[in-house]
């Protein structure tokens, strides 16, 4: 089998690193891999670690997140329209790319950009759509409407893959069910762990890691709230900051940290390649977006053996059950979040169970070989249909 994988970025966030996983995993199980991406970035070190061959043609995205400060609403038509040629040029390339190839499926990673599923229809392949978000619940700016892109993405899709039943059932008014299939991505940890006095943590203060990219649907000010009404009970502890994002978002949370007295208890991190090390020396980890598609930090602290608080909505309800595998709070309401994290800091005994519990269940459920062979079968299940309806076709 070989399939040709179209990247929304070269990052290293969430959706390029499930990208990985997945590539790895299905190298391993003998499958040829040609990556897609718009740029240069940190993702291509690690295609060239796994010996994957890439290819960078400079494609648009058809979303933003958010309208940029200079985006006027006289601009954003033309703006819209020349990102829409652009995308359907780098089309028409990347569909002779493909068919160069050879490739027997076009596999296309988020939502973020269409020009693999429009390069797979001008070269007459299969594609393969896995979406890891929602614009209602993310912010996410569609070129065409959310409702039209969703459409389309049903329309260019032999599958659509999903990476959870509150995902699935968001887009569920748009998409026909019969083409989504819910595969929960795999999580693996780096297993080469720092000493915990290398982190610089004060181990009489009560640790609390929140690691987001810098939004506001990620919570980071509820979490901040909740620290200042732990101070005010008197509770040492400290909240450690880890993401990057948008800058203006990023103020106002220096803002708040300032105007509410915790210079010396918030500490804003931004980036840091592998936080996992600050997951795994925290007492605590934090789950504060309004709405999680899937929730990688999540399985990454249960992995680790720490408790999770997380906001009970989207997939972080999903993953998490209240009192038996870590804590959930209603959204909204940093009181509540500030109740869960007290709990925990009063009952030490209670912090240890949970984290036992929830690295017992996600263990044997995210392996990066489940993720492979799930995607593989069902590729090959898809595959197999098309060639026979192919093989009717032609008998008529």
């Amino acid at each position: 089998m070989r399939i040709c994988f179209v990247s929304h970025s070269t990052g290293r966030h969430g959706a390029e690193l499930a990208l990985l996983e997945l590539l790895e995993g299905l190298v391993k199980l003998g499958v040829t891999c040609l990556v897609i991406v718009p740029k240069e970035g940190p993702l291509l070190i690690e295609l060239d670690r796994l010996d994957i061959e890439w290819k960078i043609m400079g494609y648009p995205k058809w979303r933003i997140t958010g309208y940029p400060r200079w985006l006027s609403k006289k601009r954003l038509a033309p703006y819209r329209f020349t990102r829409t040629i652009i995308g359907l040029l780098r089309s028409v390339q990347l569909a002779r790319t493909i068919s160069k190839w050879n490739c027997d499926v076009v596999y296309t990673n988020t939502s973020s950009i269409s020009v693999g599923a429009l390069a797979a229809w001008f070269a007459r392949k299969p594609h393969v759509w896995h979406l890891h978000e929602s614009g209602h619940h993310m912010g996410l700016k569609y070129d065409f409407g959310e409702r039209r892109t969703v459409r389309l993405i049903n329309y260019f899709s032999e599958v659509i893959i999903v990476v959870s039943s509150s995902l699935r059932n968001t887009l569920s008014t748009h998409i026909e069910p019969y083409r989504m299939r819910l595969i929960y991505q795999s999580v693996t940890i780096n297993s080469e762990i720092k000493r915990t006095d290398d982190l610089n943590f004060d181990k009489k203060v009560f640790q609390c890691v929140i690691v987001a990219s810098m939004h506001p649907y990620k919570g980071q000010d509820e979490a901040i709230a909740a620290l200042s009404e732990l101070i005010l009970r008197g509770m040492k502890v400290h909240l450690l900051i880890i993401g990057e994002g948008w800058n203006s978002f990023q103020a106002r949370l220096h803002q708040q940290i300032e105007s509410l007295g915790l210079v010396q208890h918030v500490e804003l991190a931004g980036y840091i390649k592998n936080p996992i090390h600050y997951i795994q020396a925290a007492d605590v980890v934090l789950v504060c977006s309004h709405w999680e598609s899937f929730g990688r930090v999540t399985i990454e602290a249960m992995l680790s053996g720490r408790p999770v608080i997380g906001s009970a909505n989207g997939a972080t309800a999903e993953l998490i059950q209240d009192g038996v595998t870590g804590l959930l709070y209603n959204s909204g309401d940093h009181h509540k979040l500030a109740d869960k994290i007290q709990y925990l800091y009063e009952n030490p005994e209670e912090k240890l169970r949970l984290g036992t519990a929830a690295r017992i269940w996600a263990t044997d459920r995210f392996t990066q070989d489940r993720y492979a062979k799930e995607v593989f079968d069902l590729l090959k299940k898809m595959l197999k249909k098309k060639i026979s309806e192919q093989s009717a076709v032609c008998n008529q």
